[in-house]
Order: C-alpha cells, then sequence, then structure tokens
C-alpha cells in the first residue's frame, strides 16, 4: 500500500475530544514561590556571624597598634628632645661672673630681660644651630640658675606641676663621656606655654656648686601628625582587609554551593515521573546526607507508586476475564429471539461490557507505558511510517461502518524511532479511537508522519475542543461537560504517558486555529541507527 495520499478506509465520529492549543509532554513549570519565602543567603548570613568578631578584632588592633605607635613615637621624639637638652646644657660655661651660655663662636651670652621674654628662641640659639629641625613646631628654652635666669623663656616650667608626671630617661652611659651634663638624668614631661602643650626634656646637673637647670620643649605637631598618618594607614589597611574578607567569605560560599545549584538544576530539569537518584558527585560533605535522605525518599516514592500501578493492573487483568465472559453471554442472548425489552437490556449489558473491557486494556497500557518501570529499556530501533500505516489500516473495518474515511500521508523512505511497537501502537489507536468518537460523521481522519523531526499527526474534522478543556485533555478521566460520545477519559492520558516514555512531547490545536482538532506528537531527533535487514 503506499504512503502517500492514500485512503485507508472510511468510518465517522464525532471529533477528538480531548486537545489543547499547545501542551507539552513535559509537566508544566512549577509555581514561583510566594512572596517574602525566600531565605537569607548562606553567605549573607556567614558575613553577618563573621563581621562583628572581625570589626571589633580590627578594632582592638587599631588601639594597640595606635598605642604602641604613639608610645614608640614619643620615645624617638623624646630622645631627640634629650640630646637637644645636653647639647644646650654643654654649652654652660663657668666664668669669672658664674655660669654663663656660650654659643658656638665662644661668645659668652649675657642674660637680657628683653630675650627671655621672646617667643621663640633667641638670636644665640639661632647662631649655635642647635633648634634647626622641623619648621612645622615651636621650640621653647630656658637655662637658669636658683638666683636667675642665664637665657629662654621665664614661663617655662623647668619640672612637671607633679614630679610622678615625669617619665624619668636613664643617664648617658657611652664611654668617655663622665661630664655633669652626661651624668645627670634627663627628665621629660608635658607641660603649657602660653597655653599650648608641649613636651619637655629637662637637665639639672652642678656646675662647680652652681645647680643649673636647662629645659628644652616643642610642641606636639609633629608627633601628632605621625600619629595620625599611622592611622590613615592603619584604618584604610583595615577596611581593605575586611572589604576583601567580605569579598572571599561571599566567593567562596557561592563556589562552594556551584555544585548544590547544579543538583537543584538537575531536579528542576526532571519530569514528574522521574524518580531517580540524584547524583551525589562533586557535592559538599556538608550536604550529603541531604542528597542521600532525598535519595531514600524518591526510592520508597517510586516503589509506592510502582507497587500501585502493578495493583491498577492486577486488578485489570484479573476483570478482563469475567468481563469478556459478560460479554460473550450477552451476545449469545442477542442472537436468539427475546423480548424487546430484555433486548434492550442484554444491549446494554453488552455495551457496559465493552467499556469495562477498554477501560481494562487502557489501565494495563497505562501500567506498561509508566516512567518509573523503564519501558525505554525495551526499546528498539522501529520505522515510525510503517507503525502508523499498520495500525491505521487495522481501524479501517470499523472507520467504514461509521461512514468515516482514514487517509494516510506518509513518506516513503522509512522514519526510523527507538521506541517500543506495542505502546507505539496503543498511542496510535487511541488517537484514532478519540477522532473517531469525536470527529464528524460522515467525515476524515487524516494520519501524517514527518521525518525532520519525527512526528506523527492525527486530524479531524469534527467540532474542535472549548477553549476552557484545552489544558485539562490529557489529564486522567477528564470529560468536557458538553461531550457526548463515550469514553473514560484516559485515551489522551494513556498518549500523553507514552509520549513522554518516548522523550517526546504531545501538542494540540484545535478551533479556531485549526478547522477541527489535530493532535501531533513529536519524538526526539537524536540519531538511530538504521537496523540490518
Amino acid at each position: 500500500m503506499p504512503r502517500s495520499g492514500n485512503s485507508l478506509g472510511s468510518t465517522s465520529a464525532n471529533s477528538a475530544s480531548n486537545a489543547s492549543t499547545s501542551t507539552s509532554g513535559n509537566t508544566s513549570p512549577p509555581a514561583p514561590a510566594p512572596a517574602g519565602t525566600r531565605g537569607r543567603s548562606l553567605a549573607w548570613h556567614l558575613l553577618i556571624r563573621l563581621l562583628p568578631a572581625v570589626l571589633a578584632l580590627a578594632a582592638l588592633d587599631t588601639v594597640a597598634t595606635y598605642a604602641i605607635s604613639r608610645r614608640l613615637g614619643n620615645e624617638v621624639y623624646d630622645r631627640s628632645l634629650i640630646d637637644s637638652a645636653r647639647t644646650l646644657a654643654r654649652q654652660v660655661r663657668q666664668t669669672t661672673d658664674g655660669p654663663r651660655l656660650l654659643n658656638r663662636f665662644g661668645i659668652v651670652h649675657e642674660p637680657s630681660s628683653d630675650e627671655v621674654r621672646d617667643d621663640t628662641p633667641s638670636a644665640f640659639s639661632e647662631a649655635s644651630g642647635i633648634f634647626d629641625g622641623d619648621p612645622s613646631d615651636r621650640v621653647f628654652f630656658r637655662v637658669s640658675t636658683q638666683d636667675m635666669i642665664l637665657a629662654g623663656r621665664t614661663d617655662l616650667a623647668r619640672e612637671p606641676a607633679k614630679p610622678e608626671d615625669a617619665d624619668l630617661v636613664p643617664r648617658d652611659r657611652t664611654p668617655g663621656r663622665s661630664s655633669p651634663v652626661d651624668a645627670a638624668a634627663p627628665r621629660v614631661y608635658n607641660t603649657q606655654v602660653d597655653g599650648v602643650e608641649v613636651r619637655a626634656a629637662s637637665i639639672q646637673f652642678h656646675l662647680g656648686d652652681t645647680p643649673v637647670d636647662v629645659v628644652v620643649a616643642e610642641t606636639l605637631n609633629k608627633r601628632t601628625r605621625v600619629i595620625e598618618e599611622i592611622l590613615s594607614v592603619l584604618v584604610g589597611g583595615l577596611t581593605l582587609m575586611v572589604v576583601m574578607l567580605a569579598f572571599v567569605i561571599v566567593t567562596g560560599v557561592r563556589s562552594g554551593l556551584r555544585s548544590i545549584s547544579r543538583v537543584s538544576e538537575e531536579i528542576e530539569a526532571r519530569g514528574i515521573d522521574d524518580l531517580q537518584p540524584i547524583g551525589a558527585a562533586g557535592v559538599p560533605s556538608e550536604i550529603t546526607p541531604l542528597v542521600a535522605q532525598t535519595n531514600s525518599l524518591l526510592t520508597r516514592l517510586g516503589q509506592a507508586i510502582a507497587a500501585q500501578r502493578r495493583f491498577i493492573g492486577h486488578a485489570a487483568h484479573q476483570l478482563r476475564t469475567p468481563l469478556t465472559g459478560l460479554k460473550l453471554e450477552s451476545e449469545l442472548m442477542l442472537s436468539r429471539p427475546l423480548p424487546d425489552d430484555v433486548r434492550q437490556r442484554a444491549e446494554r449489558i453488552k455495551s457496559v461490557a465493552d467499556r469495562m473491557i477498554r477501560v481494562g486494556e487502557q489501565l494495563l497500557v497505562l501500567a506498561r507505558a509508566d516512567l518509573t518501570t523503564r519501558p525505554q529499556d525495551s526499546f528498539k530501533t522501529v520505522d515510525l511510517a510503517e507503525v502508523v500505516q499498520e495500525g491505521g489500516a487495522a481501524w479501517v473495518p470499523r472507520a467504514r461502518a461509521a461512514q468515516i474515511d482514514i487517509d494516510l500521508d506518509a513518506p516513503s523512505e522509512p522514519v526510523w524511532i527507538a521506541g517500543d511497537p506495542v505502546l507505539l501502537n496503543e498511542l496510535l489507536s487511541n488517537l484514532i479511537d478519540n477522532a473517531m468518537r469525536h470527529g464528524a460523521r460522515p467525515g476524515c481522519i487524516t494520519l501524517k508522519v514527518g521525518a525532520s523531526p519525527p512526528q506523527l499527526i492525527v486530524q479531524d474534522d469534527g467540532p474542535g475542543i472549548d477553549e476552557a478543556d484545552i489544558d485539562k485533555v490529557f489529564e486522567p478521566f477528564h470529560r468536557a461537560p458538553n461531550v457526548r460520545a463515550s469514553g473514560s477519559g484516559l485515551g489522551l492520558a494513556i498518549v500523553h504517558e507514552i509520549a513522554q516514555a518516548h522523550g517526546g512531547t504531545v501538542t494540540v490545536k484545535s478551533r479556531p486555529a485549526f478547522a477541527g482538532t489535530q493532535f501531533t506528537v513529536n519524538f526526539p531527533t537524536g540519531s538511530v541507527a538504521e537496523p540490518h535487514r
């Protein structure tokens, strides 16, 4: 029989009762989670837990570093201040008029009432070159005995207000130095000059029998500036460290959870009937127990579904024998002369028996097509065009009796797919049966086979499907309210299950997009080796 444009027979029916504009073999995507149910990110959870401790440690480190830096800085500057005081003290000489201050040119400096009130070092100190230093600080000094001030500021305290506020510095133990100045123990303390805080170094020594006090003081500008620079570098470094730590935590956690995202994507991509175990390769050890328990749950769920399907199959098989006997008895009764009322009852019994036998057969096919039973394990390479031609030809006698033509449009070359011939024939039979029950009478059913991609199309010229029922046509036992044709509502559910078992999808078009109803079964386009003949 040629495959293209041939009429396989004549028959009748109403159009396909269950159809939908575009219903896929895959389940619809899950509904989005309600707003506000999304959990807090693990990365941010770790940040919230770790950042307070990190910030506390950073603050302690800042305080400790500040204290150490300030102490070390003060020691360095205090040592420089003491050296200046010692240098100035060595300029004091004993003269016939008593202790006097000499400059570096050997000129005796006589006390002057105007000079000792000056705010800056005297011309003598500038000539001596002792106080050459940072221009940002002001330097003050005082050289005095018990009786007079030899040079410098009169208001510069020669000792702290409280003796305990002074820091005592050890004597200079440099070999070869044994002068009174070197033997004296300097004191360093804070005081004020004209209301300005200064740091002062004081040396008390004896020149002959006369005690001499030398005090050198400077403002704290450079000390403060150094501390501020240290703090700015320290705070900037710690801030950068905290930011980098947060970045490392977030990226590290996300990298570690990438395998969990892979598991999530794998679960999301699965169909509703795919209960195979989840792969645990590359999953963090902390998540492995969760994956294991989930796989255990999937296994138990699969076993429960398989047991339910076996029960349905066994029950349908057990019912088929007595129903067949009931059908035979009713046919024997109808073959004999019977009163009209008895004949009507016998015909109803036969009709109900036929319907129950058909439901039992459909339940058996539904159990066989269940994905949990892995029907793909028994797949072999088959010619889709040949399956459709032979399956359609089997329906020709019934179609002719119902005044319906069955036309076949298939390529002359084989269309190879991987599948189960029995299940494929059942898929075709349910689509033809659906078209005959719900198509026009007289009418026409068209069977088409496509090669690229492999697909089966069944068309009828019936009234079509209401838009409200379009999304429900593949639900088991669903029947539209306005459908009068008999049926169990399992036929299209079986088509959907068989298509899924073959890795395919089912789509539907109806009025107004199509004049009648069209079911399209798309099979995978993966390469299938042509069998050897």
